[in-house]
């Protein structure tokens, strides 16, 4: 059977719209079992092929064990200073604050306590934070029995937490937990200054009035506030 040119280059040109509808449609499928086009250099091949595995996968290079490796015993990450937190609470309460009290070491506690515990406990940690009374006031950490605690105790209590109080572990290494531990008992001893150093400020005429910030107390009266002296 013979074409005319005509007709046969009418018959191509169908056949070949044809052939380009059928690569779109089969271009706009929702779901590939497999990519259309695939990179492939042969010099490369393990940016195309790689053998990355999924952490709840099984490793066929470990004779099927998890991919996903516990790191071996006693390791720690880099520049990590660990410090030991013993189980009971009789043990925390021995546990010493390994800073040196220091200007750096305070000025590292306050830095702490206003970027993490200010919002809840206040700048002179006496609860009234920028949540109350919006929220359930915290406990005041310049009264009992907060400031019958010990060092070790109060470490333990940012480390995991305690109620509402979320855990500041991954927040802060333990060194800046330490750091803001000796901050709070430096706003403790400002709040509940001994005879001792009330006579001595009288004595040298010193006033720290300046670098007491002000107090953030509600405005209006909070049934679940506690009320300060």
């Amino acid at each position: 059977m013979k074409f005319a040119p005509k007709a046969l280059g009418r018959m191509l040109s169908w056949g070949g719209l044809a052939l380009l509808a059928a690569g779109l449609l089969g271009g706009c499928r929702q779901r590939k079992s497999q990519p259309e086009l695939e990179f492939r250099n042969p010099l490369l091949p393990e940016m195309y092929r790689q053998e990355a595995m999924q952490a709840q996968e099984l490793d066929r290079f470990r004779g099927d064990k998890p991919a996903m490796r516990v790191p071996p015993r006693g390791t720690v990450p880099v520049g990590y200073v660990p410090f030991p937190r013993p189980a009971d609470l009789a043990t925390i309460d021995t546990m010493l604050n390994p800073l040196p009290i220091t200007p750096r070491v305070l000025e590292a506690g306050r830095h702490y306590f206003n970027t993490f515990c200010i919002v809840c406990h206040g700048p002179l940690a006496n609860g009234y934070g920028y949540i109350v009374p919006r929220m359930t006031q915290p406990p005041p950490l310049i009264l009992p029995p907060v400031t019958q605690w010990s060092d070790g105790r109060i470490f333990l209590t940012i480390t995991q937490g305690l109620g509402q109080m979320p855990s500041y572990r991954t927040e802060m290494d333990p060194a800046q937990r330490w750091a803001v531990v000796r901050y709070v008992r430096v706003l403790q001893f400002a709040a509940n200054p001994p005879p001792q150093a009330l006579e001595e400020e009288e004595r040298k005429a010193i006033s720290y009035a300046g670098d007491i910030p002000p107090k953030l107390e509600p405005n209006r009266k909070c049934r679940v506030c506690t009320k300060l002296p």
